[in-house]
């Protein structure tokens, strides 16, 4: 029986695991102040990232920034703390770098002020605010592939020149999920920051 037993327990364990991965992290704090075909528009608050720029393919790129910035709230910090992180991790193309630059980026807590921060150890690891911004976002479930995201990322594009929305930042791919969580369960999106032309502070509902 207790062969059995420790055999049952086992095999939960994944489900365990699933389970708390898919519990929602904190997220920035955002408003939605409208909804287009497809996607939704936010209005984000300002918030802290940790950010690393990395070479390499979207695949590569990614790999290694985890690393540097897993290591950073890990302890890999002046003040040796680890520190909770939020949800998303943001990758994107950096915009003064022609080549196959990315910036990838930890959402910091958001009850932690800038100064609160430790200085990271690692000199490629830059603490910074992210500020108020108005930004489109689609959803969608599926693995971490560049193909996916670039038919999501070209699907929201054309929905936001379809609306007369204009573009104004790198199109960004979100993750919201471990690495471990299946794919057809993960929870990705793709963001992009869109000028806020409204004379007010409301943004015209786009609803269909």
């Amino acid at each position: 029986m207790k062969r059995k037993a420790l055999i049952a327990i086992a095999a939960l364990i994944p489900l365990v695991l699933i389970g708390a991965a898919l519990l929602s992290l904190p997220e920035p704090d955002f408003e939605v102040v409208a909804k287009g075909d497809g996607y939704e528009l936010r209005r984000y608050e300002p918030f802290n990232v940790a950010q690393t720029r990395v070479a390499g393919d979207f695949d590569g790129a990614t790999e290694n920034a985890f690393e540097r910035l897993v290591d950073y709230i890990q302890r890999g910090n002046r003040g040796n703390r680890n520190l909770p992180m939020m949800a998303p991790v943001n990758q994107f193309r950096a915009e003064d770098d022609a080549s196959s630059s990315w910036l990838v980026q930890f959402v910091m807590p958001t009850e932690y002020p800038l100064s609160y921060l430790p200085a990271p150890a690692d000199e490629r690891v830059l603490l910074q605010t992210m500020p108020e911004r108005l930004v489109a976002a689609l959803r969608y479930r599926g693995g971490w592939s560049e193909e996916r995201y670039r038919e999501h990322e070209a699907a929201l594009l054309q929905a936001l020149e379809d609306d007369g929305l204009r573009v104004i930042g790198a199109p960004v791919f979100a993750r919201y999920n471990a690495p471990f969580v299946p794919g057809f369960l993960r929870r990705n999106e793709v963001l992009v920051e869109v000028a806020d032309d409204s004379p007010s502070d409301e943004v015209p509902p786009l609803d269909r």
